[in-house]
C-alpha cells in the first residue's frame, strides 16, 4: 500500500475536509420539512465517499478488491449520486411522492453492476474486454452502470424542463435555472470521470455540490442579472489586471534585462504585489463604468427615493395607493400591486388578530383578508419582525407550509412576489402586495431594502390619509345624525304644535258649559231665601269657588298654549323695570298687609332701560312675586333687587339688567333642580307637582312659571332659580333671577345655566 502523499491526494484531502464541513452544516440546518434536507445530507455523504474512494485509489488502497470492482468504484458512487440527485430534484420542486425509491433503485443497480464485475452473475471465463495493464473486466457492468446513470440523468432533465415550462412562478423558474446549471456541471464531471480525469471531474462535482447546497438551504436566490453584473465586474477587473501585469513585465524586460542585478522573478513578484494592491480600486472603477451603462435601473431607484418625499402631502387613500403602486410598478418593472389597509380585530387582545382591506385606485384590486391570526408565521414576520416577506420564503421555508387554508387561498389569489409591511412607530397600518417583475426575476436585496425604505416613508402619509378617512366618516355620521335629529325635532315641533292646538281648542270648548254652570251658580247665589239656609249656602259657595278656579285654569291653558318664544309677539320699545315692578307692588299692597309680609324693591331706578313688551314683562314679574308670596308665610319678607350686567359675561353676551326676586319662604327641594323649568316650550308636559307648595284653595303656579319663561326667552333673556333647599322650619327661601338685554337681539344664543 502506497503511503506517499501526491499532489492529487492532497487535493482529495482538502475536498474531503470541505465536504465533511458541508455535511455538518446541512445537519445543523435540518428543518421541519426534512425530506430534501436529508437527501442533501446523503448527497454530501456520497460526495465524501467518492472523494475517499479516489483518495484510496491514488494511494493504491483497494488492491485487495476484484479488478473490475476496483476499476468501477468511482462509477458506483456516481450512479448513487444520480439517484439521490433525481430524488432531491423531486423533493425540492415539491412533486408528490418524491420517492426514496430512486435512491434505493440506484443502490440496487450498483449491486448488480458490482456482482457483474465480480463475475458472480456469469461464472466462468466470460471475458468481454481487456486493458493494457493485463487484467480483464466485464463490459456488462459498464452497460448496467451507463444505462442506470443515463436514465436517472434524463429523468432529472425532463422534470426540470417540465417545471420550468409549467410553472408561472418566477421564483420556481429561477430555481430551475440554477438547478439546470448544477445538472450541467454534474454531467461534465461524469464525462471527465469516464475519461479518467478524476481530478478535474472532482472539481466540477465540488461546484455541483456547492450549488445544490445553496439551492436547498437558501430560500431567496440572487437575481441572475445581478450575478451577471458582478461576474462581469470581476472578469473585466481580472482582464485589466492581467493586461497591466503583462504590459509592466514586458516594459521592465525591455529596459532592464541587460543589468546584472535584474532577475525576472523579481519582476514577477513586483507586479504581483502591484496587482494585489490595485485590484480593488480597479474593481471599483470597473463597477462604476458598468453602472453608468445601466443607469436606467439606478436612476429609477433614485427617482423612488426623491418622489417618496412628496407622499406626505397626499391625504386621499385612493390617490396615495395609486401613486405609490404605479411608481413601484413602473420603476421596478412590476406587473401589478395593491395597497392594503391593516386593521386590528379585537384591539384589546394582545397580540391582536388582523384584517386586511384592499384599497381602490391601484393597478389591480386584490381580495381582502378578513382574518389573519396573531399566531400565523406570516403575522410574526409582517407585524412583529416588521420586514418584507418574499414568495421564495413562502415557497421554501417549512414554517410557512402550516398556515391556515384561508391565508393559503388569499396568497394564491395574490400571485405576489413580495409583501412589504408599512409600520408607524408602534402600529402595523398597511401592506404593499407586489407581483413578480416583468423579467421574471426575483427582487434583489437592494430592491427589498428600497421597498422597505419606501414603506417607511409612506407610513406618515398613510397614517394621515387614514386619519382623514376616519374624520370624513365621523363627519358623515354626524351629518346623518344631525339630519335625523332635525327630522325628529321637526316632528316634535309638529306634535307640540298639534298638542297646543288641541289644548287651545278643548279649552275653548270647556268655556261654554263652564259659563252655564257659572251663570246658574250666580242665580242661586242671588236668591236671598235660598242663601238663608246655611247648608245650601255652603254648597252654592263651593260651586262658585270651583267654577271660578276652573275658569282661571282654562284661561291659563289658553295663554300657555299660545305663548312660546317662537310665536310670541313682543314689542320692542325701551321701558323702565322700576316702573313695572313698582306698579305691581302697589297693586299687591292690600294682600301684603293682610298677610303681614314685607315687600320691598331696591336700586331698580339705577338700572338702564331695557327693550321689551311692558305688558308681557309685567305678567312675568306678577307671576314671580305671586309665587314668592304664596311660598312665604306671614311675617316673611320679599325683596326685589337689580344690577347692571356687563357684556361678554358668563350670564349674557350683551349688556343687560338682572332682576332678583328673593323671599324667606319654605324654599324648593334640591332634587327638583334638574327638572325645574325642564319643559319650557311645552309647559303642559312639565312636572307641575314640584311647585305644589301653596296654601289650600290657591291655584297651582306651574303653568304660570312656564309662561314666564316663554316670555323671557322671547325677549332673548334668561330666567332661573337658585337657593334650592326646602325646609319648612328654618325657611331658607327661594331666589328667582331674570336677565334681560338692554338692546334688542335677533336670535337666542345665550349660554345655558344650570
Amino acid at each position: 500500500m502506497n503511503s506517499i502523499l501526491t499532489l492529487p491526494a492532497l487535493f482529495y484531502i482538502c475536498i474531503a475536509i470541505y465536504s465533511f464541513s458541508l455535511i455538518i452544516n446541512a445537519l445543523r440546518k435540518l428543518r421541519v420539512y426534512k425530506q430534501a434536507d436529508y437527501l442533501l445530507v446523503i448527497l454530501h455523504g456520497l460526495f465524501l465517499l467518492i472523494t475517499l474512494l479516489l483518495f484510496g485509489t491514488e494511494l493504491s488502497w483497494w488492491k485487495f478488491l476484484d479488478q473490475g470492482i476496483r476499476l468501477h468504484l468511482p462509477w458506483y458512487g456516481m450512479l448513487m449520486f444520480s439517484g439521490v440527485f433525481y430524488a432531491l430534484t423531486l423533493a425540492v420542486f415539491k412533486t408528490e411522492n418524491p420517492g426514496w425509491i430512486w435512491f434505493v433503485g440506484s443502490i440496487l443497480i450498483v449491486v448488480i453492476a458490482a456482482l457483474a464485475d465480480a463475475r458472480s452473475l456469469f461464472p466462468g471465463d466470460l471475458i468481454w474486454g481487456s486493458r493494457g495493464e493485463g487484467y480483464s473486466y466485464s463490459t456488462l457492468s459498464i452497460v448496467i452502470l451507463a444505462l442506470g446513470w443515463g436514465i436517472l440523468v434524463i429523468l432529472s432533465s425532463i422534470h426540470l424542463l417540465k417545471e420550468y415550462r409549467v410553472t408561472e412562478k418566477a421564483v420556481v423558474k429561477q430555481r430551475a435555472i440554477y438547478w439546470t446549471a448544477a445538472l450541467i456541471l454534474y454531467l461534465g464531471s461524469s464525462v471527465l470521470y469516464r475519461l479518467d480525469h478524476y481530478l478535474l471531474g472532482s472539481l466540477l462535482l465540488l461546484f455541483t455540490i456547492i450549488i445544490l447546497n445553496f439551492l436547498v438551504l437558501t430560500y431567496r436566490l440572487p437575481d441572475l442579472k445581478l450575478l451577471t453584473f458582478k461576474a462581469a465586474g470581476f472578469s473585466l477587473t481580472g482582464i485589466v489586471i492581467i493586461l497591466l501585469y503583462a504590459l509592466g513585465f514586458l516594459i521592465l524586460e525591455k529596459y532592464f534585462l541587460g543589468f546584472s542585478w535584474y532577475k525576472p522573478v523579481y519582476n514577477g513578484a513586483f507586479f504581483f504585489l502591484i496587482a494585489l494592491i490595485f485590484f480593488f480600486p480597479v474593481h471599483r472603477l470597473v463597477q462604476a463604468i458598468l453602472q453608468k451603462l445601466t443607469t436606467k435601473e439606478r436612476s429609477r431607484n433614485q427617482e423612488i427615493r426623491s418622489y417618496s418625499k412628496t407622499l406626505s402631502s397626499i391625504l386621499d387613500i385612493d390617490l396615495l395607493s395609486k401613486v405609490t403602486i404605479e411608481l413601484i410598478c413602473e420603476t421596478l418593472e412590476v406587473n401589478k400591486g395593491t395597497l392594503f389597509l391593516v386593521d386590528r380585530i379585537e384591539p384589546e387582545k394582545d397580540p391582536p388578530n388582523w384584517r386586511l382591506r384592499a384599497v381602490q385606485g391601484t393597478t389591480v384590486t386584490l381580495p381582502d383578508l378578513d382574518f389573519l391570526p396573531a399566531s400565523s408565521p406570516i403575522t410574526k414576520v409582517l407585524a412583529e419582525e416588521k420586514r418584507p416577506l418574499t414568495q421564495s420564503e413562502l415557497e421554501f421555508i417549512p414554517k410557512f407550509q402550516t398556515v391556515p387554508e384561508n391565508i393559503v387561498a388569499w396568497i394564491n389569489a395574490l400571485e405576489v412576489e413580495a409583501l412589504v409591511p408599512i409600520h408607524t412607530e408602534d402600529e402595523w397600518i398597511g401592506l404593499f402586495a407586489l407581483s413578480q417583475k416583468r423579467s421574471g426575476a426575483s427582487f434583489s436585496d437592494d430592491e427589498i431594502e428600497l421597498l422597505s425604505s419606501l414603506a417607511d416613508q409612506t407610513s406618515v402619509a398613510l397614517q394621515n390619509a387614514r386619519l382623514v378617512e376616519s374624520l370624513t366618516k365621523i363627519d358623515s355620521q354626524l351629518r346623518r345624525v344631525k339630519a335625523s335629529k332635525n327630522t325628529a325635532l321637526d316632528k316634535i315641533e309638529r306634535i307640540k304644535k298639534s298638542a297646543s292646538d288641541i289644548i287651545s281648542i278643548k279649552a275653548h270648548e270647556l268655556r261654554s258649559p263652564l259659563t252655564v254652570v257659572s251663570g246658574y251658580s250666580q242665580l242661586l247665589a242671588n236668591d236671598t231665601e235660598l242663601m238663608k239656609d246655611e247648608y245650601y249656602a255652603e254648597l252654592i259657595k263651593g260651586i262658585l269657588s270651583g267654577s271660578d278656579r276652573l275658569q282661571n285654569i282654562i284661561e291659563n291653558m289658553i295663554s300657555t298654549a299660545s305663548i312660546t318664544p317662537s310665536n310670541l309677539k313682543i314689542g320692542t320699545r325701551p321701558l323702565s323695570l322700576y316702573t313695572i315692578v313698582d306698579n305691581i307692588c302697589r297693586d299687591l299692597q292690600g294682600q301684603v298687609q293682610a298677610r303681614k309680609i314685607t315687600l320691598s324693591h331696591d336700586n331698580l331706578g339705577e338700572i338702564p332701560a331695557v327693550y321689551g313688551d311692558s305688558e308681557a314683562l309685567k305678567k312675568v314679574f306678577e307671576i314671580l312675586i305671586n309665587y314668592a308670596m304664596t311660598h312665604t308665610p306671614s311675617g316673611g319678607k320679599i325683596t326685589i333687587t337689580g344690577r347692571f350686567i356687563p357684556p361678554r359675561s358668563d350670564i349674557l353676551k350683551w349688556e343687560g339688567a338682572e332682576i332678583i326676586v328673593c323671599d324667606t319662604g319654605i324654599g324648593i327641594d334640591s332634587e327638583a333642580k334638574d327638572r325645574f323649568f325642564q319643559e319650557h316650550r311645552n309647559p303642559f308636559v312639565a312636572d307641575f307637582s314640584l311647585l305644589d307648595e301653596i296654601a289650600d284653595g290657591e291655584e297651582r303656579p306651574g303653568e304660570q312659571l312656564a309662561i314666564a319663561r316663554s316670555i323671557i326667552e322671547a325677549h332673548n333673556g334668561r330666567v332661573w332659580v337658585e337657593r334650592m333647599e326646602k325646609d319648612t322650619e328654618h325657611l331658607p327661601g327661594s331666589e328667582f333671577h331674570v336677565v334681560l338685554p338692554l338692546e334688542q337681539q335677533s336670535n337666542i344664543t345665550q349660554p345655558d345655566r344650570g
